[in-house]
């Protein structure tokens, strides 16, 4: 967390402006979903995806999609074993969502002001243990973006299905 909070300072300090994220809502989605009216429909199938707990580390650098600047994710089996095997659950529970290909990354900024010659912050290496996915909820509240916890998915030692 530290990393990207360091990350979100320094391009702080080289003027980026934009949204940047409260580090509350700093997440990884493996999934997104939109709107949908079903949550306790997508929590259930949520939790048929078994996953024991592996380590996620943040790539050494950062980049943009357009106005959002992201922080990288190495790929691991693990990561992309879970994230396929979760979009497999949803699509079976007939749980709409978006099937862009999955790239892991962390959102710092939203609508940033990326100049041409965009300077990307040295990102500090970071590891951290997954054991628990969350659906999460996302709306702006008093114009500020707050993210609500849904229900979640612990891990388990036992094997994930494939």
């Amino acid at each position: 967390m530290d990393s990207l909070i360091n990350a979100q300072n320094g391009l702080k300090k080289e003027h980026i402006n934009g949204n940047y994220t409260d580090q509350k809502n700093l997440h990884l989605t493996l999934a997104f979903i939109g709107e949908y009216n079903y949550p306790e429909k997508v929590i259930k199938a949520l939790q048929k995806v078994r996953f024991r707990p592996f380590e996620l580390v943040l790539e050494e650098e950062s980049g943009n999609f357009e106005d959002l600047i992201w922080v990288g994710i190495k790929r691991n089996p693990d990561l992309m074993k879970l994230t396929s095997n979760l979009r497999k659950t949803l699509d079976e529970s007939r749980i709409p969502f978006d099937n862009k290909k999955f790239v892991p990354h962390i959102t710092i900024i939203r609508k940033a002001n990326v100049p041409k010659q965009f300077k990307k912050p040295k990102i500090e290496k970071a590891i951290m243990t997954v054991e628990k996915i969350s659906v999460m909820r996302s709306q702006r509240i008093d114009g500020k973006l707050v993210y609500t916890e849904l229900g979640s998915a612990k891990a388990n030692n036992s094997e994930q299905k494939t």
